[in-house]
């Protein structure tokens, strides 16, 4: 009889096989729900592919071991799965809120497309920031909701007077905190004076505050908003399990909010359908804090070494509290892309309105980041008309 262990072990989680730790990251597409051309190709061809935030080291051990004791013939018998319901209390406990308090998706892009289809219609515009993550801004567009673009500042923060202006009778404000691309975060007295000062001026705007990065933020000022989201009607967290939990592949994400506002978010869309396995990672990777913080030192060591690279370089990029930095590199992206590309290194698409003059790079394994630096210097160090030719 084949064991369950002797079934794993033939799987080859944690190496090259079916459920390897790179199947479980999913890496090699970065999880924009809906965006044409998001998907790339699958790693190979050897390739160092840092053009999509996801996490280069994967899950932590308990996260692995707790997908191993979870395949058993159980997963046979799985409409719905029935670990989901531990996995949201789980959710629930942490930040103190009630189990009515929490919705689970695959991957926080439902919940994205879902909160913006739930508050925004054509009388009901978006707010959002550019540049920032693209969801909200796509899922606006497609059911014709205008949509009120905010520049980032000149420290490539998000505007929040200007954004907070923007908000007067809009459906719902998009708020990335830190945001991708541009790395920056606002700390929670920040925030909080920011939300307060939306619900005054406009009661009925939803506010949508994005904290997939937050794990990462080496400031210990910031705070996440979910104390904001127990008390104030329309205001809601979303995070993602694809950045510091490493879990791209797995797909999982999850909101907190008032009772009413996530029960109007997941009746507006599907949010997907957590499988059993992927509830059991999320729970183990919940319940293993130490694992996160090692993450995030590990994220903090690799972020200097590459923005020390580039400052050598005459480069400048703003301080980074995500899993990425956005380069000043003073020429179009598409060409550093382009040049990079040659040299098998992949890097982020253009983020308009900087697509000009800044690109995005994800922050891989620290071996990576050592082999990418170097094509970096040597397309830097060629004229633009030689990096564009490269």
């Amino acid at each position: 009889m084949l064991s369950r262990r002797h079934f794993f072990r033939n799987l080859g989680l944690g190496s090259a096989g079916l459920l390897s730790t790179s199947f479980i990251i999913g890496r090699g597409r970065e999880a924009m729900a809906f965006e044409a051309g998001a998907m790339q190709a699958p790693d190979d061809g050897g390739f160092i592919r840092i053009s999509s935030n996801e996490n280069a080291r994967g899950p932590g051990r308990k996260t692995i071991e707790a997908l191993g004791n979870t395949i058993s013939p159980r997963v046979g018998r799985g409409y719905p799965p029935d670990n989901t319901g531990d996995l949201v209390a789980t959710i629930a406990d942490i930040y103190g809120v009630g189990r009515d308090h929490v919705i689970v998706g695959t991957g926080s892009g439902a919940i994205l497309e879902a909160g913006t289809r739930a508050f925004c219609s054509t009388e009901k515009p978006l707010v959002t920031a550019a540049p920032t993550y693209g969801t909200p801004d796509q899922a606006a567009r497609r059911i014709g909701a205008p949509v009120r673009m905010i520049r980032v500042d000149r420290s490539l923060g998000l505007d929040i007077d200007a954004m907070a202006e923007a908000a007067k009778g809009a459906g719902m404000i998009f708020f990335c905190n830190p945001n991708n691309p541009t790395g920056t975060v606002h700390n929670a007295a920040a925030m909080e004076k920011f939300i307060r000062r939306v619900k005054q001026s406009s009661p009925e705007t939803r506010i949508l505050i994005d904290e997939a990065y937050i794990d990462y933020t080496h400031d210990g000022a910031v705070k996440t908003a979910v104390p904001l989201a127990k008390e104030l009607t329309g205001v809601f967290v979303t995070r993602s399990f694809s950045k510091a939990h490493g879990m791209a592949g797995l797909r999982l994400g999850y909101a907190i909010g008032q009772p009413e506002t996530v029960k109007a978010i997941s009746s507006a869309w599907s949010l997907g359908s957590v499988n059993t396995l992927t509830a059991a990672a999320g729970i183990a990777s919940l319940r293993d804090p130490k694992h996160i913080e090692e993450e995030r030192a590990e994220n903090a060591r690799v972020r200097d070494f590459t923005l020390q690279a580039f400052k050598s370089l005459g480069y400048e990029a703003p301080d980074c509290h995500t899993n990425c930095i956005f380069v000043d590199l003073k020429r179009p992206a598409s060409q550093f892309r382009e040049a990079c590309a040659a040299l098998k290194v992949s890097v982020g698409r253009d983020f308009p309105p900087f697509e000009k003059t800044h690109s995005r790079i994800t922050l891989g394994t620290m071996d990576e980041m050592r082999q990418a630096v170097q094509v970096f210097k040597r397309v830097l160090t060629t004229s633009s008309t030689g990096a564009a030719a490269l």
